[in-house]
């Protein structure tokens, strides 16, 4: 091993405690940010105080199956219930690249470039259109059941164009980036570390598709963490799984506010 190699390796002081704190520290902050909005504004919840199932509906998760007994809420809502899981999972991975690492760059491969567009768009889009349906189509042959349902009951709820956009900016914009910083970052990276690169892909688009707390949509969300993490390794940076993010939420968007 190089000695710069051994120097940075020594450097680096971030793993897997980090990647678990993050998640816990990142849904506490939903729950919070999340209520605190909603008391602001005076939103009723209907009386729920159950955080798991509230929140886990409209902020962490958009929705969960369950029944609904709570007045449907504003879509603004949901991008709203985002800040807080969002705003953990930077700071984490801020904290853990800036003060236990060597850099948001080096350490997770935070960067860009103009080619990684077009490449990641078509590949987010590909695994929206035919990946997802590749998934559920055998099942649906047999099983009587829509995906993509608990999300639309929210997305139903668009009644302005400033809903719209701001859901449009919390999934398209929003999610991509944090959430690949996250997952694809620092977890993809400390799962890899400690086990090994096939594993690390694995383990870091199991943990993805959990955190969502979408139990028919995991297949869908564990499949495309492994195409986000293998674009990250085949370009040695973020941001074509962000694009490809970025197209994989777009579809699903327009599918359900639009087309739907």
């Amino acid at each position: 091993m190089a000695v710069a190699e051994r120097t940075r390796a020594r450097e680096i002081r971030w793993g897997l405690p980090d990647v678990f704190i993050g998640v816990i520290f990142s849904w506490v902050a939903a729950v919070v940010v999340f209520f605190v909005v909603l008391a602001a504004v005076g939103l009723d919840t209907g009386g729920e105080t159950g955080t798991g199932s509230y929140v886990g509906r409209y902020g962490l998760s958009d929705s969960m199956s369950q029944e609904r007994s709570d007045p449907a809420l504003p879509l603004w809502t949901l991008p709203v219930g985002q800040i807080g899981l969002w705003g953990g999972f930077a700071l984490t991975t801020l904290v853990a690249g800036t003060l236990r690492g060597t850099g948001l760059r080096r350490d997770f491969g935070l960067s860009t470039k103009a080619s990684d567009v077009p490449v990641g768009l078509l590949v987010g889009v590909f695994a929206q259109i035919a990946v997802v349906w590749l998934i559920y189509a055998p099942f649906q042959q047999f099983f009587d059941f829509d995906v993509s349902e608990a999300a639309r009951e929210i997305t139903d709820r668009a009644a302005t164009g400033g809903d719209i956009a701001l859901v449009m900016l919390g999934v398209v914009v929003g999610a991509p980036i944090f959430e690949e910083l996250f997952f694809r970052g620092l977890a993809l990276k400390a799962f890899e570390r400690k086990w090994g690169p096939v594993m690390g892909v694995l383990a870091s688009s199991v943990l993805f598709a959990a955190v969502h707390l979408q139990l028919l949509q995991f297949p869908a969300l564990m499949v495309f963490g492994i195409i986000a993490a293998l674009l990250v390794k085949r370009y040695k940076r973020l941001g074509p799984a962000i694009w490809a993010h970025i197209g994989f939420n777009l579809v699903a968007v327009i599918n359900l506010i639009w087309l739907a």
